[in-house]
């Protein structure tokens, strides 16, 4: 009983032991799962900020990212996906441009990592918290410690690509620390590495290779380098930012040599892409670069303005800078002897010279006192010139710049009376003088050597080519050369005889077409003047109608002195303003240069302006005028205003008795594509009770109505309550010359 006991006993622990066991791995699991999905959040996070340039979209989105990844690794109390997120929030907060912020979260990502024993994480981590340091003299220590460390780390994992890419941007940081010994060796075992693995994207380190010689004033294996790193990313058909830079590095070297021509092409290339990538800071460096190589070349004008392309269309980014750009500045104005802006250059290098760093104000010292020994203020150059000399040994120069150095202190001690200082610092300037001279001519030789091999290569190619030639030559028999020679002769006659007879045929069309052009432009010289003889009848046509009718108007007007008949007067004045009405018409047409249409919209103005002037309505009616700019024509115009005068002169007489006051509106409008309505409407006595008005027998409605149908238009006279309202509704025609409807003037005659 007892052994059965313990049996069971023990099948119970070993079915609890396989419970948790199963619970464990399924935990683990679990976890992978989590940590796969956070890797792959990471990697969209980091494809985001690889976009080139800066966009703030970007930034957002991968920062939301690294949010979402600290969410699921505190839900499921994931170490190592809250490691994660912090080094893409960090990597984020670089890009951003605030790395003091970014430098506390990737310190917490390397303890977390450390404390998790992940060395690939923790070296990465290591690396963004090198990336949060400036590269100022207290930076660089911190910095290059953080890159050490993960360079190591990446050297023990046998990740040799990381390795050496490190490797690489520690080279480059060297640079800027001028520890040019610890750069070229970083950079060479970078090479290897590279070289060992077969990776071909050689140019960066190339260029960076170049790029240290050049400090080194060894130009010769600058130049190989840098051109070298041109050779290797234009094979590799690179027009990315790097290449840019590339381009930048070999201009340099052309620089160094004296090769203006070779340094601008190379600048004005890397110009180009810094512009397609959209680049600012690039495009403001070789905007610098450019106006400094333009001063080398003594285009001083020019490069000026881009220098000052370069100093304000980007912004410049701190006091060290804005040393850079007044460096420059000053020695152009000098060149220039613009003495005015070369002192306001003057005082900002003051202004500047406590806020930059140690290794920018030793630069600056060399400017200040260039310029004042250039001003004879030898005095406040003295101490320039001996914190140079003191700092030499912590920030050494080239040979070229010593030298000057030495020239400048030579004067100053002349001039303040240290002759023996003075004659030291002239013995130094002439040995530094004559290395400096040495080194050109060294620089010469190598160049020759460089020049040499290429036109070597040249003449190689060349050879080979004609050698090849040569060959293809001897295997061609001499019968095919010759029926191929006789063949071309007869094609070469056929068609110099086709070019000749296309001459001839050519020559004799263009004569031909001459003579034609030559008759076409005496006839349209014939119809110009015919048509000017026209336009001159026409008007003078009018102004003779006009004439005519004012001579009529004024028989009228004396024949009515003699007449005591009221209802003759009557008929002489209604007599008048028909008459008026039409001559209005033939002054404007004689007046204007289109000679067949009438400008309603000033013609009806004028003619209610004389029939107010002619009944003497003072102001008790008011005439309310809405007209549409319509032109009609001569056709149309005189039958509207003989209407219009009969309607307004009815209104004016009947409309209002007794002397009651009222309005009279007026409006022509155009109501479809070719269709216009005049409406003359009053609010006066209106038409008597039982009375046809379209049915009498009156001279002014039969002519109203007459002169409608001549318009071929619907004529309409109803009560208004108060008032009456005429509207006649026409078609708006376009009549030409030969086919246009007479004209009242001309039927009546």
């Amino acid at each position: 009983m007892g052994g059965n006991r313990y049996l069971l006993f023990t099948l119970f622990l070993l079915c609890l032991l396989c419970g948790n066991y199963y619970s464990i791995g399924r935990t683990f699991d679990n976890d992978d799962k989590e940590i796969a999905a956070i890797r792959q959040l990471m990697s969209r996070g980091e494809m985001y900020l690889a976009k080139p340039g800066t966009v703030q979209a970007d930034m957002d989105s991968a920062m939301a990212i690294a949010n979402r990844m600290e969410q699921l690794s505190r839900h499921r109390n994931t170490a190592l996906g809250q490691g994660l997120s912090k080094l893409l929030r960090a990597r984020t907060m670089v890009q951003s441009g605030h790395p003091q912020d970014a430098r506390i979260i990737a310190q917490q990502a390397v303890s977390i990592f450390e404390k998790l024993n992940t060395p690939r994480e923790k070296a990465d981590a290591l690396i963004e918290l090198g990336g949060t340091y400036n590269n100022t003299d207290e930076d660089i220590p911190a910095k290059i410690s953080c890159y050490q460390q993960g360079i190591d780390i990446y050297h023990r994992l046998g990740d040799k690509m990381k390795e050496a890419s490190m490797l690489e941007v520690l080279g480059d940081i060297n640079q800027v620390k001028q520890d040019y010994n610890a750069a070229l060796s970083h950079l060479h075992q970078a090479l290897t590495i590279y070289q060992s693995i077969g990776y071909k994207k050689l140019q960066g380190v190339y260029a960076l290779l170049g790029s240290v010689h050049n400090e080194k004033s060894n130009y010769i294996e600058a130049l190989r380098y840098n051109l070298l790193a041109v050779k290797t990313g234009e094979e590799l058909g690179d027009s990315g930012m790097l290449m840019s830079t590339v381009y930048n590095r070999l201009a340099m070297s052309y620089y160094n040599i004296d090769y203006t021509r070779q340094s601008m092409e190379y600048y004005r290339k890397g110009m180009y892409l810094a512009r397609i990538n959209k680049d600012p800071n690039a495009i403001q460096n070789f905007l610098f670069n450019i106006g400094e190589l333009l001063g080398k070349m003594g285009r001083y004008e020019e490069a000026l303005d881009s220098l000052n392309a370069a100093y304000t269309q980007f912004p410049v980014a701190d006091a060290n800078d804005e040393g850079f750009f007044m460096m420059r500045f000053i020695r152009m104005y000098l060149q220039l002897n613009d003495h005015q802006q070369a002192e306001k250059c003057y005082r900002k290098m003051l202004g500047i010279y406590g806020q930059v760093n140690e290794l920018m104000r030793q630069e600056l010292r060399l400017s200040l006192s260039t310029y004042l020994v250039k001003k004879g203020r030898f005095a406040e150059a003295a101490p320039y010139l001996d914190t140079f000399a003191v700092m030499e040994q912590t920030y050494p120069s080239s040979v070229l710049r010593n030298a000057s150095i030495a020239q400048l202190q030579y004067k100053t001690d002349s001039a303040l009376g240290n002759l023996s200082a003075a004659i030291a610092h002239m013995v130094r300037h002439k040995t530094l003088s004559d290395s400096a001279r040495n080194l050109a001519q060294s620089r010469q030789l190598g160049q020759l050597q460089l020049q040499f091999e290429t036109d070597q290569k040249d003449k190689d190619i060349k050879l080979l080519v004609q050698r090849n030639e040569l060959q293809e030559a001897s295997l061609q028999k001499e019968r095919v050369i010759r029926y191929v020679i006789i063949a071309g002769v007869i094609i070469l006659i056929a068609f110099l005889g086709l070019i000749y007879s296309r001459y001839r045929n050519k020559k004799r069309t263009n004569i031909q077409l001459e003579k034609q052009q030559n008759e076409i432009n005496a006839q349209n010289d014939m119809l110009k003047g015919l048509l000017d003889e026209k336009e001159w009848l026409l008007k003078e046509i009018h102004h003779r109608v006009k004439n005519n009718l004012q001579i009529i108007i004024s028989l009228l007007n004396t024949q009515s002195q003699y007449l005591n008949n009221k209802d003759a007067l009557a008929a002489i004045r209604n007599s008048q303003q028909r008459m008026y009405s039409m001559s209005l018409i033939h002054q404007r047409l004689y007046q204007t240069d289109n000679l067949g249409k009438i400008d309603m919209h000033w013609y009806i103005p004028e003619m209610i302006g004389y029939m107010k002037d002619s009944f003497e309505t003072d102001r008790r009616i008011t005439f309310h005028l809405a007209c549409a700019p319509i032109e009609l024509d001569v056709a149309q115009a005189v039958p509207v205003g003989l209407i219009l005068n009969e309607a307004v002169s009815n209104a004016i007489k009947y409309a209002f008795p007794g002397g009651r006051k009222g309005h009279i509106d007026i409006q022509l409008m155009q109501t479809t594509e070719d269709c216009c309505e005049l409406v003359i409407a009053d609010n006066g006595a209106g038409i008597p009770p039982g009375m046809d008005a379209m049915a009498t027998a009156s001279l002014g409605m039969s002519l109203m109505q007459g002169l409608s149908m001549q318009l071929d238009g619907q004529f309409e006279l109803t009560d208004n309550h108060p008032g009456v309202r005429i509207s006649l509704a026409f078609r708006y025609q376009n009549f030409a010359s030969t086919d246009r409807l007479p004209t009242f003037a001309e039927e009546a005659s």
